[in-house]
This record gives structure tokens, sequence and C-alpha cells, in this order.
């Protein structure tokens, strides 16, 4: 297995030749015809590549894509460099970062203090991604077992469950055959068939000794499950209550390898696999994930009990309904207090005068900010280049009133090591330094709206 690491926006020179392999020197990866064309074919339904008559460049994805023996990896560029030798010197920081991104957001079954212990040495990606979900599902099958009950009709020479009488009395020559009907408990149902065909998946695709065998053990485990191809529609099908619910976060990982992967079913033999997530996803899901759970504290003590809502739906554009106005979080503090956040994943520029801010982004604040009546909303990008920190203001009608509110335009530095724990209570502190920053902006906002409604009237 030949296995490349790409970073986002960094690109590398690309030819074809008789096999896959990567020349360090010249950063030269060589395709086959077959695996460039498959290569081309997926880029055509995703759009994670631009490529080039020489280069291939990533764009704002990540995650693995493997082709035959050809494993890409695309990391975050989450340093300040552009550099590819800077960067693939420090993907052990990377790919522990983007996992620790993932976890805080909730994208992998895995809690952010584990992270650290499933990264080791040079394993690929996927590999870890196969080595959670494999851990994960023996561990949970080894103390919790997901059974429905159906309803089964049969003819029996005992009683069973409930006698079907109008059938037994129209048979009243054959006494000794019963018809019943009882609910038999079983393992075979939706749930247990997603999380045994995702082990399948990921047990042609591991090239781990130890991940195999323990996919093959959870298998065991659910032997009365039949291995049947399941579709991504069939398990969005699965309803969660608080008997499964600790299986959701597997279905969800299972799903992404069965939408993820191309399987010829007479053989078994994975063509190509694709686990791609959209940065500006990560990164939504990761703040939102610092400020939803209480074990990170990054809200100021006064603000405790505030309401955090994500993709919280704050009205529509028209009066017709549509277009939806959906912030990627809002907070209601107890003191009535509304802030917007919106995560953007771009590139900002500290020498433009518009920061590389786009007007497209700015109207959509604006239109957050007038249909709820905001008293601070916030851009908030990472800081890869450098650390933005500027404050505007919209003049938005509050009421009878014009209402002045800060604009704050901020970036989240993510190049520290999450996987330090004293690096990562440091980013922590900043983060909270950075919320008390934006409520107390907010809290300015609201004192000084009260003022001007005074005035007035």
């Amino acid at each position: 297995m030949t296995v490349v690491d790409l970073f986002e926006f960094t690109p590398i020179n690309y030819t074809t030749g008789k096999k896959a392999e990567f020349d360090e020197d010249s950063k030269t990866l060589v395709l086959s015809e077959n695996q460039f064309g498959k290569l081309e074919k997926l880029n055509e339904e995703i759009k994670f590549l631009e490529i080039g008559r020489k280069t291939i460049k990533p764009k704002n994805f990540v995650g693995v894509v493997q082709i035959g023996n050809l494993t890409l990896q695309i990391f975050p560029k989450l340093l300040r460099t552009s550099s590819y030798d800077d960067l693939e010197s420090h993907k052990t920081l990377i790919m522990g970062n983007l996992l620790k991104m993932l976890a805080v957001g909730g994208e992998i079954p895995v809690k952010p203090s584990e992270v650290a212990g499933i990264l080791s040495g040079k394993a690929p990606f996927l590999e870890i991604l196969i080595s959670i979900y494999s851990q994960k599902l023996l561990e949970t099958l080894r103390y919790h077992r997901h059974y429905t009950y159906r309803r089964v009709e049969e003819k029996l020479n005992h009683v069973k469950g409930q006698i079907d009488f109008g059938a037994y009395a129209s048979r009243w020559h054959r006494r000794h055959v019963i018809p019943v009907r009882y609910n038999d408990r079983t393992m075979d149902n939706l749930l247990n068939r997603t999380l045994k065909y995702g082990a399948y998946l990921m047990a042609r695709l591991t090239q781990s000794h130890e991940n195999y065998l323990r996919l093959r053990s959870a298998m065991e485990i659910l032997d009365g499950v039949p291995v049947v191809p399941v579709s991504v529609h069939e398990t969005y099908r699965i309803h969660f209550n608080r008997l499964n619910a600790i299986f959701k976060p597997l279905v969800e990982l299972a799903r992404v390898f069965i939408a993820g992967t191309a399987i010829r079913l007479q053989t078994g033999k994975v063509e190509t696999f694709t686990f791609l997530v959209p940065m500006e996803k990560v990164f939504e899901s990761f703040v939102a994930g610092l400020l939803t759970n209480s074990e990170y504290e990054v809200l100021p003590k006064e603000f405790e009990g505030s309401v955090i809502k994500t993709q919280h739906h704050i009205g529509n554009l028209l009066a017709e309904g549509k277009f939806w106005l959906i912030p990627d979080i809002t907070i209601q503090t107890t003191d009535g207090m509304k802030i917007i956040i919106d995560t953007k994943y771009k590139l900002l520029d500290k020498e433009d005068q518009k920061l590389g801010v786009s007007q497209s982004d700015l109207y959509q604040m604006y239109a957050y900010a007038s249909h709820w009546n905001a008293d601070a909303v916030v851009l908030l990008y990472p800081a890869i280049s450098s650390v933005i920190d500027r404050k505007w203001h919209f003049d938005i009608k509050a009421g009878r009133v014009e209402k002045r509110v800060p604009l704050l335009i901020k970036s989240l530095d993510l190049g520290s090591n999450f996987l330090d724990e004293k690096e990562w209570e440091k980013f922590l502190r900043k983060f909270r330094v950075f919320m008390d920053e934006i409520l107390g902006k907010g809290r300015q906002q609201l004192e000084y709206g009260e003022q001007e409604v005074l005035v007035n009237v």
C-alpha cells in the first residue's frame, strides 16, 4: 500500500506511470492510468481537488481516499507555513489536532481525552478510524446487545404465546397441531445489520492484524445477524431511544464507511474508499462542541445558564417562509442578551482594508442581526496566516430606534498541540478570554440599547 500525505491548499506534482509511488525529493505522485481515471471520477462527484496539467492541489476537504493500493491522506493546513516539508514534519501534530477537533465536534465516536491513546506511531489515518470503530464496537458489544421483537405465527405441538383459536377450531381433526402467535426476541435487526456490515467493510479495508481480529470478534458476537449490504438511506431509518442510544455514534461511523466504500459484491474486493469532510464543517462542529459541552467551561461564570443552540432557525428571509435564517451558533443569556456566532473556514488577509471578508458574509450577518435583534455578532475564522481581531458595527432598526450592533471579526489559533494537556488547557483559557470579550461587548450593547430606547421615548 502506497500512502501519500496531502495538505490543504498545498500543491504537489503528479504524473502517470506503471504503478503508484511518491517521489519524496521532487514531491511527485505517480499514478497508474486506471487510478488517475478513478481519481478524476471521484473528483467530479466531490470536487475535493484542483487537478491541473502537472499539479494536484487539495481544496478544503480533509480525510482519506483509497484507490486500489494507493491511499491519499488529506490533512488541514493548521500551521503558518506553505512548505510541504514543514507540514509533513508536523504531520503527527496536525493529525492529532484534526482527530481532537473531530472528537470535540462529535464527528467520531471517541472521547476527546482518548484521542492521544489512539494516535500511534505512523499509523495511517484510515487505520486510526478503523481502530476507533473496532475498539468501540467490541467494547460496547461485550456489555450491551440490541434486541428487537418480531411477531411470529407458526404451528407447534405445544402452546407458546397465544393460541389462534379461530384457526385451531377450523382444523379440529388435527388437534395435536396448535397454531400460535408469539413475540420472538432477535438480534437480526437493522441496527445490528448496519454495525456488522460496517465491520465487514472495514475488515476488507484494514491492513492491521489487530484491527482485523477485533472486527472478526465483533462479527462473531453478532453471529445471528446476516452480513447483507445496507444502504446509507436504510441507516437513517434506525430509531434511537434511551435503550440503544449507546450505539448511535457507532452507527454514524459505520454509515461513513458504507457511504464511502465501492465494493465488488461478487468478490468482496474494495475498489475505492472515501472519507472526506469539509473543514468548514469540522471547524463549526469544533467551536459548537467547545461551547455546548460543560466539561470545557469556556463561558464566564456570570453567563452560566445561557441557552446555546447550534443551527438555530431564527426566522425566514421572506414573508412567504422561504430562505431560512440559520446561524451556526446562537447564545441567549439569562439577562436577555443575544449573541450570534458564525464560523467561516476561510483565509483572511491582515493587510487588506476589508481583511478579505466577503460582502455576502456581511449581508448574511446583517440579516441575522436584524431579524433576531442581536446585541453582538461574530464572524469567527481560523488563524492560519495571521491572528485577526477587528471590531466593526452594523446599524440596524430595533423597533422605532436605530441600534448600533458590534460586528466582531476574530480568528482562532488551531496550531497548538491539542494532545499536550498543558497546551490544550492554555488553548481553553484563551477561548474563555475570547468568549468573555464577546459577551462583554454584547452586555455593553444591551445596556446602550436600553438607554437609546429611553431617549427616543
